[in-house]
């Protein structure tokens, strides 16, 4: 799972994530996001996610563009190699890869309520806590000379990974809408059905490698666990808060989106600040092996063939454990975060945003842990075209911006937060990449009779259809 990890960035999908018309999609970020959503109904047909990051490792050919190398194969000349990326991230290296298949899903304006359903599955793969020692061994191998004979100590070493299915229902409310503001309030709740699962954690980890084939650990504290690939392999929950205040451009009394005339056009705002936890909650998996390890000194006589292929193999390599808990379950967390967004208006259907994610995985915690990042986006969007170019800075490195770019065609949409690997023959430790087939429908039925289109302006006397009943 670790070589995974570091030998391969869609995470927030920040090309779409701020869209006035981003459906479905919006609410990954900020649940409250659909509340009074522009489009009265968005169904999403299908989507797919692919996100992949790591500060230990580049891929590099100067030969060619990555989209050639993908299509030549491994018969071409012209392959890459991995090269060492340089040590930028302070002590520890980090990785993340993501993929998601996403199904059907609908999201529906009933007036200052939105509700919305949908399926996706996910897989999601994390490393994090190694050090620059420990990431030397990883790529070099053990046999690195600089580092044979020198003993090193590591915490919160983790790599975890789990794939599951979750089935998602939604709910935003526009609670306040008074003057020139508005205030919305949303929750999302998943049942996750869990497929697989696998984690790896070293609390504390003090070892060295004595030559070229031996290897003692003088202390280790770990924990194991997995869950072999099944249907039902577990089960849990999941949810997601968020906030949204818009200062609109003109007042909001009584605005009720797609009910009569005085919703049936989008209340604009000059600027929307948002704020959300994402992905609280985890799954359990019950019919599992999993185990905490405490050992004292243990010796490895040749590090390159370590047999260990079931339980019985590990009890005979740690027989000298000073101590061994075994279980048969065991929960990972969900890669939980929280979100700050900023979208600003700059002229009519040009807007610029800002979102900041900051991962809440703790480092002795088997919880998947989500790329810290940061991104300003410059997007013009209307009903049925949008552009969007994405900088996103992930785990805050403002020196290595990944860019992006986003097209929606109405409800067609191609897009990457990262898009230099394939425009570019720099070397490639990121991939990012998604896409969505959706349906928009604009109107409701209350906004398609006669004179519906016309826009109730607060203190007019204009005779309109009511809201409610005696409104």
């Amino acid at each position: 799972m670790a070589v995974l990890a570091f030998s391969t960035s869609a995470q927030e999908r920040f090309g779409i994530a701020h869209s006035n018309f981003g459906g479905t999609d919006i609410a990954f970020l900020n649940p409250a996001r659909t509340a009074g959503q522009w489009p009265y109904a968005d169904i999403r047909i299908a989507g797919a996610d692919l996100f992949a990051w790591n500060s230990l490792v580049a891929w590099s050919n100067g030969n060619q563009y990555l989209v050639g190398e993908l299509r030549n194969g491994s018969t071409s000349s012209n392959t890459g190699s991995l090269v060492l990326r340089s040590n930028d991230f302070a002590s520890q290296h980090r990785a993340i890869v993501q993929a998601a298949v996403l199904g059907p899903a609908v999201s529906l304006a009933l007036g200052r309520g939105t509700i919305g359903f949908g399926v996706r599955s996910r897989a999601h793969v994390s490393a994090s806590g190694v050090s620059e020692e420990l990431g030397n061994f990883i790529y070099q191998g053990f046999n690195y000379a600089p580092q044979v004979g020198v003993r090193f100590r590591d915490q919160g070493v983790r790599a975890l990974g789990a794939a599951w299915t979750e089935f998602s229902a939604n709910y935003a409310h526009i609670i306040r809408a008074e003057g020139f503001s508005s205030i919305s309030v949303g929750a999302g709740i998943r049942y996750n059905l869990g497929h697989s699962a696998g984690a790896l954690q070293f609390t504390d980890l003090d070892y060295t490698v004595v030559d070229t084939a031996q290897l003692i650990i003088h202390e280790a504290t770990a924990r194991y666990a997995v869950a072999q690939p099944a249907v039902r392999a577990g089960a849990g929950w999941g949810a997601d808060l968020g906030m949204v205040y818009e200062r609109t451009m003109e007042e909001a009394n009584g605005y009720y989106p797609h009910q009569g005339a005085s919703g049936c056009t989008p209340m604009r705002y000059r600027y929307r600040l948002g704020v959300s936890l994402i992905d609280l909650g985890g799954i359990r998996f019950r019919d599992a092996e999993a185990g905490v390890i405490s050992a004292g000194s243990l010796t490895i006589p040749d590090h390159e063939h370590i047999p260990v292929q079931n339980a019985d193999d590990l009890d005979s390599l740690l027989s000298t454990a000073t101590q061994w808990s075994r279980s048969t379950g065991f929960s990972i967390g969900l890669p939980t975060a929280m979100s700050l967004q900023y979208d600003q208006r700059i002229v009519d259907h040009t807007y610029v945003a800002f979102a900041a994610v900051q991962s809440l995985a703790g480092r002795n915690t088997l919880r998947l842990r989500r790329a810290n990042s940061l991104a300003v986006t410059l997007r013009f969007e209307t009903r049925y075209f949008e552009a969007a170019l994405p900088v996103v800075f992930h785990e805050y490195a403002v020196t290595q911006p990944s860019v992006g770019f986003m097209l929606r065609f109405n409800g067609l949409v191609l897009g990457s937060d990262h898009i230099l690997p394939f425009v570019s023959k720099g070397d490639v430790y990121a991939l990012d990449v998604y896409a969505r087939l959706r349906i928009m429908l604009f109107r409701s039925p209350a906004c398609k009779g006669k004179g519906a289109s016309k826009k109730h302006r607060s203190g007019s006397k204009d005779m309109v259809p009511c809201a409610t009943p005696n409104g």
